[in-house]
Parts: structure tokens; sequence; C-alpha cells
């Protein structure tokens, strides 16, 4: 994206958004066999504030409910925080969404699924203020779905 697409969209949503609260959404970044209909945080609520707090220290649990728009056989979770425009990977305990996420594959096309995925926030991450990018990939690194969202590290 560039400088001057990034400030159109952060002018257009001042612009249009200010007035009923908050500029927070989850944006899509490329979700290319499903769509995601509903993304849940803890300790997050995105009508009543700029970007979900993430306290260092705990866990945060996400929840997303999605519908594939093709048969899946398979579901990787990546994540990145995204700093000054770098992508830093993040972790995960768990990434095959096949076993302990909720999700039982393979996936049937539009059948909608709930993941459920806990992120580790470590006491060593810096108070600082990311973009949080999530997918879920099919077996050949093919976005299922991608989101990004405002995050807090406090």
């Amino acid at each position: 994206m560039s400088f001057s697409t990034m400030w159109y969209r952060v002018i257009l949503c001042t612009a249009v958004l200010v007035p009923f609260g908050t500029c927070f959404k989850f944006i899509d970044c490329g979700s290319k066999f499903g769509q995601f209909t509903d993304i849940a945080v803890t300790d997050c609520d995105p009508p009543n504030t700029a970007y979900c707090k993430l306290n260092r220290g705990t866990n945060a649990t996400l929840t997303v409910k999605f519908t594939p728009n093709e048969d899946i056989t398979e579901v990787t979770a990546v994540v990145h925080g995204i700093l000054g425009g770098v992508p830093i990977p993040f972790n995960l305990p768990n990434p095959n969404c096949c076993k302990e996420s909720g999700l039982q594959c393979p996936l049937e096309k539009n059948q909608q699924y709930t993941y459920v995925a806990t992120l580790p926030v470590l006491g060593s991450y810096p108070r600082v203020k990311v973009t949080v990018k999530w997918e879920l990939q099919t077996n050949d690194k093919k976005d299922i779905i991608c989101f990004e969202l405002p995050a807090k590290i406090v």
C-alpha cells in the first residue's frame, strides 16, 4: 500500500467514523477461499475503543466465525505483528487449526465454522501499538481468510 493510499484511508476513516465513536474495525487483508462473519478477542470491544488492548503476561483468546467457499483439507494459522510496515512473526503454540482449535478437518464448502485460538502475549513484548495480521491458510499457503486488527500491547 502506498503512503498516499494509507493517508487517504486514515482521512476517510476519521471523516466518516469519528462522529460514531471509533475507527476500529477488523480489516479483510486478502481472504481468498472464504469469508469471516464474526471476530471476537478477549477484553476487546471494537465499538468502544480504537484498538484491542493486549495485556503482557496474559493470553488473548480469538474466536472467528467463517465460511470457506471451497472444500479444504488442512488449515494452518499464521500470525504477524506489523510494526512500521514490517511483519514480525508471532509463534502460536498450536498453528494446526485442525487440532485443538474448534475445527474438524476437512472443511466443507459453504458451511460455517468457528475457529478459536489463544495467543500468548509475552511479558517480554514491548509496550507498543501494533497491527495484528491473522491468516488461516490452506496446505499450499493460500489465505482462506485474512484479517488485520489494530492492537496495543500494554
